[in-house]
């Protein structure tokens, strides 16, 4: 009777490839992860009501358009209420009449940023030579 010894495999080969793959995908996937978790609160806070400057000249009232933004969210211009899409078209007009068209937009403290934002954005697209927001 012939036994035969088997041979054993010191120490098994393995293949490393695979593991390296898996090693990088993770790498990738906590790299951008990480990157996307990542977010930063913008803390947007209305200035206080102040007193009024000086009111403009005659020569700089011109070409200047005052546009309120009251608590409810409410637009007028000069005093006057307006709709946000008549207060483009108003805009739009004086814009094209006077191409130095300067607008202010006046918040009060309890203004809704929505409203601000979209008196801003209708300023903007209007024409206006200069946009500001200078608070009540």
């Amino acid at each position: 009777m012939r036994l035969t010894r088997s041979r054993r495999r010191h120490g098994l080969a393995i293949g490393l490839t695979p593991l390296i793959d898996v090693v990088f995908i993770l790498l990738l996937f906590f790299m951008l992860a990480s990157s996307l978790a990542d977010w930063r609160v913008l803390e947007v806070v209305m200035p206080e009501a102040r007193p009024q400057a000086t009111p403009p000249s005659s020569a700089t009232a011109r070409n200047l358009v005052v546009v309120a933004v009251a608590a409810d969210g409410a637009l007028s211009i000069d005093d006057e209420a307006v709709t946000p899409e008549s207060l483009a078209q108003r805009l739009t007009a004086r814009a094209t009449a006077d191409p130095t068209l300067r607008v202010h937009v006046r918040p009060v403290e309890a203004a809704p940023m929505q409203a601000v934002v979209s008196a801003l954005e209708a300023a903007g697209q209007a024409g206006a030579a200069s946009v500001e927001v200078r608070p009540r």
